[in-house]
C-alpha cells in the first residue's frame, strides 16, 4: 500500500492544476500583501482559503464576495461534518488531499465546507442559478455553534448595496469564470453556451467603479476557477480569464511582472 505523504518537508501541497502568486496589496498599504490563486476546479479554493486563514492575525475569519454562475451552496453531509472536524487545518498537505479527494468532485460543496470550519465567515453570493430557495438568504452552524449568513443576490449592484451597510473589515474575493455565462452545459441539456458582452464584464469588474474599491481595501485573497467544462472548453476561459487579467492588471497573470492596474494609474 502507498502511503500518501510528501517525500519532504519543502514538497508543494497545491492541489493539482493549481497556481498561485504573491502580490502587493490592493488597498495600496505596502505593509501588506496578499496571494492571487489560480485553478481549473473551483473547490480547490478551499485549500486557498484555509491557507490563508493560518496567516490570519485577525482571528475572525473573512467573509467570502463570489461571482458565480452556479450557487456552490450544498450543505456538508454528516460524514463530511465528520471529516472536517478530524483534518488538521495545519497540515496544508492533508487539506490539499481533502480538498481533491474529499470535497464533492461536482464543486459545489466546498464554500460551506469551509464556513462549517468557521474558515469564512458570512457568504454573498452573485449568481444566475436560482435553484430551490432563490433568492432567500439562508445560515449555516458552523461545528462550534456559530452562526454564518448565506445571501444570494443576482447582480452586483444589488449586492453592493448590502454590503455598503456592513462594517465588513476583511474579506475573499472569488470569481468562477462561467459567472460570464449566460447559458451552459447546466441551463440546458443540448449543451449550448451563450456570453456576457465584453463590456458588461467591464463594467462589473471596472477598477474605476465604486464596487471594485470598496472590495480592494478590504481583500485578503483572490480565487479565480477556469471551471472550463461550464466555460464551453478550455479557450473559453482562458479568453475570459484574458479579459479579466486586462481589466484588472497590468502585465500577466503568474507573472513576476503582473501588477494591479489601479496602483499603476495612481502612481
Amino acid at each position: 500500500m502507498i502511503k500518501f505523504q510528501p517525500r519532504n518537508k519543502y514538497s508543494n501541497a497545491t492541489p493539482p492544476n493549481s497556481e498561485y502568486q504573491i502580490l502587493e496589496h490592493p488597498s495600496g498599504n505596502l505593509s501588506r500583501s496578499i496571494e492571487l490563486s489560480l485553478f481549473n476546479d473551483h473547490r480547490f479554493a478551499f485549500y486557498y482559503w484555509l491557507k490563508w486563514n493560518l496567516k490570519n492575525e485577525n482571528k475572525i475569519s473573512p467573509d467570502l464576495i463570489t461571482f458565480d454562475w452556479h450557487q456552490d451552496l450544498a450543505y456538508p453531509c454528516d460524514s463530511i461534518k465528520n471529516e472536517l472536524i478530524e483534518l488538521d487545518l495545519k497540515n496544508m498537505f492533508e487539506v490539499s488531499m481533502f480538498s481533491w479527494a474529499r470535497l464533492n468532485s461536482l464543486n459545489d460543496d466546498h464554500i460551506l465546507a469551509a464556513a462549517y470550519l468557521d474558515q469564512i465567515k458570512d457568504i454573498w453570493v452573485v449568481c444566475k442559478q436560482t435553484h430551490f430557495s432563490g433568492w432567500e438568504d439562508e445560515e449555516i452552524i458552523d461545528y462550534k455553534g456559530k452562526l454564518h449568513k448565506i445571501r444570494k443576490f443576482p447582480d452586483r449592484d444589488s449586492l453592493f448595496e448590502k454590503l455598503k451597510k456592513t462594517n465588513i473589515a476583511n474579506l475573499y474575493f472569488d470569481i468562477d469564470l462561467d459567472y460570464f455565462t449566460i447559458e451552459n452545459s447546466t441551463s440546458n441539456d443540448k449543451h449550448k453556451f451563450t456570453y456576457m458582452r465584453k463590456k458588461d464584464i467591464e463594467n462589473i469588474f471596472s477598477i474605476e467603479s465604486e464596487f471594485m474599491q470598496w472590495i480592494f481595501k478590504r481583500m485578503d485573497g483572490f480565487t479565480i476557477a477556469l471551471e472550463p467544462e461550464h466555460t464551453g472548453g478550455i479557450s473559453m476561459s482562458l479568453e475570459y480569464l484574458s479579459l479579466l487579467n486586462k481589466i484588472l492588471f497590468n502585465g500577466e497573470i503568474l507573472h513576476r511582472d503582473c501588477k494591479w492596474k489601479h496602483l499603476r494609474k495612481v502612481k
